[in-house]
């Protein structure tokens, strides 16, 4: 897995396709040749000049862009365009098949992410475990726990937490093509564009989450998010803290995508035993 290229309008770059490289030149400083082989994945912030060789070359290298600015309400992911079906489309198919199967994919996915916003409770709250771990633990605890552990308003939680699952759905998008999977053949977002890479960011909320939180932890030290007119967005000291913090935690991230699509392998081969 390559490493991952951001590119934001800050530094007000020009890049453009070299070859099997992309030649990117960024006010101040000297320009820099980046190999499209050694990038996994390509996140665009703002209003960024790029040529379209550009977009065709990580295209090739079967990497996904993501676009996006500091608010995140306008977003757009490229993936290579391929007119041959996803070499296990067809095995994907059976979590669609039967409502038996349909209820067996949800009651999997909805105990994945109750055990990761476990691990995120776990973290801050101890001692209120056990009584979960006892009486049960549903959605609606975690919401509402979450909305005392957050202290920040709707509107500065969402400005943030977009931006952290948008790099989430990258890499989730990422590891999905090349696994051989269809991201678009959902069962929870079932017919979204992407809907299964929705899916699988729905099982690791409680990751973004807590990532969130950890950045609003660190709130205190001001210009992080500010306001413009009705809207919260991340200024560029914001952008580069979550980004920062995301890459110090990507292998673990990219861990346990691995680990969600391993069980969904499995699934599928349980889905068709089940069948026979």
């Amino acid at each position: 897995m390559g490493r991952t290229l951001y590119i934001s309008q800050t530094s007000k770059p020009v890049i453009f396709r070299d070859g099997p490289s992309i030649w990117v030149q960024e006010e101040g400083n000297a320009g820099r040749r980046i190999p499209a082989r050694l990038v996994g994945r390509v996140i665009i912030i703002g209003n960024v000049k790029l040529d379209s060789g550009t977009i065709t070359l990580f295209a090739e290298n079967n990497t996904p862009i993501t676009f996006m600015n500091n608010r995140t309400d306008e977003t757009a992911v490229v993936i290579p365009y391929n007119h041959r079906l996803p070499d296990h489309y067809k095995e994907q198919k059976i979590f669609l098949s039967s409502k038996e199967n349909i209820e067996h994919f949800e009651r999997w996915a909805g105990t994945k992410r109750a055990c990761l916003q476990m691990n995120l409770l776990r973290r801050f709250l101890p001692k209120l475990m056990p009584r979960f771990e006892t009486i049960g633990f549903g959605e609606g605890n975690y919401q509402e726990i979450l909305k005392t552990l957050r202290k920040v308003s709707e509107q500065e939680w969402i400005a943030v937490n977009s931006i952290i699952t948008n790099i989430f759905r990258n890499v989730i998008v990422e590891h999905l093509l090349k696994s051989g999977l269809d991201p678009h053949l959902g069962v929870i977002h079932r017919r979204h564009n992407f809907g299964l890479a929705l899916d699988v960011c729905y099982i690791m909320g409680g990751l973004s989450d807590l990532q969130t939180l950890q950045f609003f932890n660190t709130y205190r030290v001001k210009n992080l998010i500010s306001k413009d007119r009705a809207h919260w967005f991340v200024t560029d000291k914001g952008m580069r803290s979550i980004i920062h913090r995301f890459e110090n935690r990507r292998a673990a991230v990219q861990g346990r995508v691995e680990n969600i699509l391993d069980e969904l392998f499995d699934l599928i081969r349980e889905m068709q035993t089940h069948e026979g």
